[in-house]
């Protein structure tokens, strides 16, 4: 039960996130991409605990809604967060109607809903191109530096030194107890493998689309450094899922990169600027396939059972889909409600008391959204991903034309985004923040760029030149 004192520490600790959004809410909208990567550090607030990020984007919605009361600026809406808002409702209903532990599943709602705002608050804060660029500019950086630290984490921890950030233990690599890999300030190595593929995809995918002009060959320095980090640390996650799901986007741009309606791959000169960073990752890989030791045997046995549906992590997923889908048959249509697998594998015991308890989850938002809400929550979910894919289809037709630089920008966001979805199918990480920060600037700029805004480019080659390098 919370406590009084506790509960009044939690609004107090709100109110001051509340004010400080207010007072400076540009620059709280901007240190977003930072904030979203220390997903796996926790304050504790009223008892439970939440991620400085959600505290942020809870104390964003003071200005927002405040803004929109008083007419200062109107709410701007897209099929994706009406898809969103209708999720969220979905799951409020099937906790409070069919959840075994309806308190917990509530609380939780709760906590998606201060994670899922960060999609209209990205969509409603940057209002201009310049915020888009240097909020895009940011979130490069955060990727930097999400990458680094589990790095350097990862080589602490093999060299003895160990500071959190990876698990290197012998149990971790030969009983498999534990996720093996970095994972920096990160909640756990499946996470860091999906973010460091999905910013990988998107580094190559602009490198290979970047111009000879000076902006450019600026921009190049700030990707390659992107890719390079991120390779490092996708290779260092030893994530089996995050790796299958960084092949998928880059063959992605490498099939669609060149179709009629993206055009981003524009020669192989341009491809050249891939070679080194790339290299960078692969010197890793090369290391650890022929490294003694636990990281080395534990890295080849992933490799060379990249998709072997026998091994043996891929039996404990598949016993967990199956107790999953067998629990779904009594409520098919709305579901347990949020996060009911836990409580029920528990049997009506207080499952919050066993040790290991949060390993009872459903690694599989698809599976994940059925059990908990249902065929209605899947058709949702469904509706949702399809919004976002024809937004971004349309947008990219519209604007490749007229601004080949924002055509890339959404080109390597709507890739990234696929590149989290199939990483998700092994570990559910909608429940954190920046998947929704990425999902909301493709979101900001497909609302900005929609079609019907798009202005035509300048007629004169000396004229689109200017125009190109302004808004870069």
């Amino acid at each position: 039960m919370t406590s009084p004192v506790a509960l009044a520490l939690a609004f107090a600790m709100l109110g001051v996130f509340a004010l400080v959004a207010v007072r400076w809410r540009a620059e709280l909208v901007m240190s977003l991409p930072f904030l979203v990567i220390l997903n796996g550090i926790s304050l504790p607030v009223g008892g439970s605990s939440m991620r400085v990020d959600q505290l942020a984007a809870c104390a964003l919605m003071v200005p927002l809604i405040a803004s929109v009361l008083i007419g200062a600026r109107r709410l701007r809406t897209d099929s994706t967060m009406w898809w969103l808002a209708a999720i969220l409702v979905l799951n409020v209903i099937s906790s409070a109607t069919n959840s075994p532990a309806r308190t917990y599943s509530l609380l939780q709602c709760a906590n998606v809903a201060s994670v899922w705002i960060i999609y209209p608050i990205v969509l409603n804060f940057l209002d201009t191109r310049e915020e888009m660029e240097a909020f895009f500019h940011r979130a490069l950086w955060a990727a930097i530096a999400a990458c680094a630290i589990g790095i350097v984490a990862y080589l602490l921890a093999v060299s003895g030194v160990s500071v959190g950030g990876a698990e290197v233990s012998a149990a971790a690599a030969e009983r498999l107890t534990k996720a093996y890999g970095a994972f920096g300030a990160m909640v756990e190595p499946n996470i860091l493998g999906g973010f460091a593929g999905a910013y990988l995809v998107v580094g190559v995918a602009l490198l290979a689309a970047a111009t000879g002009d000076a902006e450019s060959v600026n921009r190049s320095r700030l990707l390659r450094g992107v890719v390079a980090f991120t390779a490092v640390a996708l290779v260092l996650s030893f994530t089996r899922a995050a790796w299958l799901a960084a092949a998928v986007g880059l063959l992605c741009v490498g099939l669609f990169g060149r179709s009629r309606d993206v055009r981003v791959m524009r020669g192989r000169s341009r491809l050249r600027r891939l070679v080194a960073p790339l290299a960078v990752g692969a010197a890793v890989m090369i290391v650890l396939l022929l490294l003694p030791g636990d990281a080395g045997t534990l890295f080849r046995f992933k490799v060379f059972n990249l998709v072997n549906l026998g091994s043996q992590t891929v039996v404990v997923r598949l016993v967990t889909y199956v107790m999953a889908i067998q629990q779904t048959v009594d409520h098919p249509l709305i579901g347990w409600g949020t996060f009911t697998f836990a409580p029920l594998a528990a049997q009506g015991a207080d499952f919050q008391q066993f040790d290991n308890w949060r390993n009872l989850w459903i690694g599989n938002y698809v599976l994940l959204a059925v059990h908990d809400t249902g065929l209605l929550g899947l058709g949702l979910w469904t509706g949702l991903l399809t919004s976002i894919v024809r937004r971004s289809i349309r947008t990219l037709r519209a604007l490749r034309p007229v601004d080949p630089i924002a055509a890339d920008r959404v080109f390597a966001l709507f890739v990234a985004t696929v590149v989290l979805l199939v990483a998700f199918l092994s570990t559910s990480g909608f429940s954190l923040g920046y998947p929704w920060l990425l999902i909301g600037l493709l979101g900001a700029y497909c609302r900005t760029n929609e079609p019907e805004r798009i202005t035509p480019a300048p007629a004169t080659p000396e004229a689109a030149g200017h125009h190109a390098s302004a808004i870069a």
